[in-house]
């Protein structure tokens, strides 16, 4: 019984130290390598944003004479042309 508890004691012990490295090897982890994380990542949007400025701002170079057609974005239609036909029905009392 003794062996037992002493076992049960033991085995508390390696868990608790294995919870405690795991714990302060993440901390360790987040405290010199999370900033760097962090730092590309906020590097990366800015390029990205950066990227879509320049890409708005850029006038479309387009040959002399050559005709464009600019439309509007259209919302998506409620109903096709070949849905058939659309009736309000009312009812009857």
């Amino acid at each position: 019984m003794i062996l037992f508890i002493l076992l049960n004691i033991e085995t508390f012990f390696d868990t608790l130290f294995v919870l405690l490295l795991v714990y302060y090897g993440f901390k360790f982890f987040l405290r010199y390598f999370g900033p760097r994380v962090v730092e590309q990542a906020a590097d990366k949007i800015y390029r990205d944003l950066k990227a879509q400025e320049d890409a708005k701002r850029r006038p479309e170079t387009t040959p002399p004479g050559k005709i464009t057609v600019e439309r509007r974005d259209s919302k998506d239609k409620m109903f096709r042309k070949n849905d058939g036909e659309y009736v309000d029905f009312e009812e009857v009392k």
